[in-house]
């Protein structure tokens, strides 16, 4: 016999809970956030002021075409647990590393954790969207198929030099 909160979640299941109203508040906030922030809809008033009506009705516009998209509200439900499992990852992660510093943790000074967990977890919410979209196998596939292909080779040989030339420029400066 289920009990009472597990009723509540299949009704709300079956209402459309986290198919409809989750997907579209959490599209409406994002938007509306990004949109006050920007002000890039334009500003009223003495105090440069961001025009909520107008960002409120965008942000209201484009999360009823995303609830109305079934894939992009699947990428959604599949995406975001993901996402949240490896933020919880980075942080169960800075604060073993934090437990054995002698002072404070701090990723601004140690350059190569910020970059090194900046660009892991960039590699892992691409990695979790395409496969959200049924594109990581077909990508996969063709790395693993054309790697000695120019394209592929050509992509990794650009991806060194731009690692190269990343690290020969973030160099410390000297002070006199």
């Amino acid at each position: 016999m289920a009990s009472p909160l597990e009723n509540a979640v299949q009704f709300l299941i079956d209402f459309g809970f986290f198919d409809v109203i989750l997907p579209f508040l959490l599209v409406f906030t994002i938007i509306f956030a990004v949109l006050e922030k920007t002000r890039i809809l334009g500003a009223e008033g003495d105090k440069e002021k961001a025009k909520t009506n107008i960002n409120s009705l965008v942000a209201f516009t484009i999360a009823l075409f995303v609830v109305a998209t079934k894939e992009i509200v699947r990428a959604i439900q599949v995406s975001l647990p993901q996402v949240a499992l490896i933020l919880i990852i980075l942080i169960s992660f800075l604060l073993l590393a934090g437990s054995f510093m002698k002072d404070k943790f701090s990723l601004e000074e140690r350059g190569f954790w910020k970059h090194f967990l900046t660009i892991t977890s960039f590699l892992a919410i691409i990695t979790i969207f395409l496969n959200a979209f049924g594109w990581l196998n077909p990508v996969l596939d063709y790395i693993r198929d054309k790697w000695q292909d120019t394209f592929v080779v050509s992509i990794i040989f650009l991806g060194v030099v731009i690692g190269a030339i990343y690290f020969v420029m973030s160099g410390k400066k000297k002070e006199d």
